[in-house]
């Protein structure tokens, strides 16, 4: 009986030591309330943040594979050179004129031809030229029977006294984008940059002569020019790559 006592007593203390009456009870839910309206509200904020910071970085993402992708697809690449030899007979001379035939890049955006850089290698002489808007002509509508006797090649003479421009001639402008100020070259369209290599360099692209250069656009890949002459020159009319 005793020993039942002592564990009835040691029972009620147990009892009354961890007991709450209804006011403890009610703070302790309160406390508990408010810890779980915190922990609410902060994962509300760090989600908001985490949406946030994803959006941005998506949009980013977009910018930059819109952008790498206009890089790498824009451009223009070079269709042929021809050059023209104006000796009698044509192997005594050299090539004076040079046609260099573009287009657009497959798949790439329009390229507007006044803001190309246009650099060349010629005897190990480098030239850098810029586009003349005075230098224009288009044979698109007309057609020609004969490309280096268009006239616009006469305002590349030695007499302009201009021996760093390049001017346009236009063979094919299906949206009509191609004009003296705005040389813009658009998907289907070929346009050649025309340039007097006498006037330019001094002298002519003769025999067996390597030719190096590239027409640079404001965006994308830039055109490579890469040939050597012929070892003769039986035409005047010459196909040079």
């Amino acid at each position: 009986m005793t020993l039942y006592r002592n564990l009835a007593r040691v029972g009620r203390q147990i009892r009354k030591q961890f007991s709450f009456n209804e006011e403890e009870r009610a703070e302790t839910g309160i406390g508990v309330l408010i810890i779980f309206i915190a922990l609410v509200l902060v994962a509300a904020v760090a989600a908001s943040v985490l949406i946030h910071t994803a959006g941005i970085l998506q949009q980013r993402a977009d910018s930059t594979g819109t952008t790498t992708i206009r890089q790498v697809s824009t451009g223009i690449v070079v269709d042929q050179v021809i050059g023209y030899d104006g000796a009698t007979p044509a192997e005594a001379g050299g090539v004076e004129y040079l046609a260099i035939f573009m287009s657009v890049n497959t798949g790439g955006s329009s390229v507007n031809l006044a803001n190309v850089t246009v650099s060349l290698t010629v005897n190990g002489v480098t030239a850098v030229l810029v586009y003349n808007d005075s230098i224009f002509a288009s044979v698109s509508s007309s057609g020609t029977d004969n490309l280096f006797g268009n006239s616009v090649w006469g305002l590349l003479s030695k007499s302009h006294n201009d021996p760093t421009s390049y001017g346009v001639l236009v063979e094919s402008d299906p949206a009509h984008s191609l004009t003296a100020q705005y040389p813009v070259l658009s998907t289907g369209a070929v346009a050649a940059i025309i340039l007097n290599v006498t006037n330019t360099f001094g002298s002519n692209i003769t025999q067996n002569e390597p030719v190096q250069g590239q027409i640079t656009p404001e965006q994308g890949a830039p055109a490579i020019i890469q040939f050597t002459a012929p070892e003769s020159f039986t035409t005047r009319t010459i196909t040079l790559q």
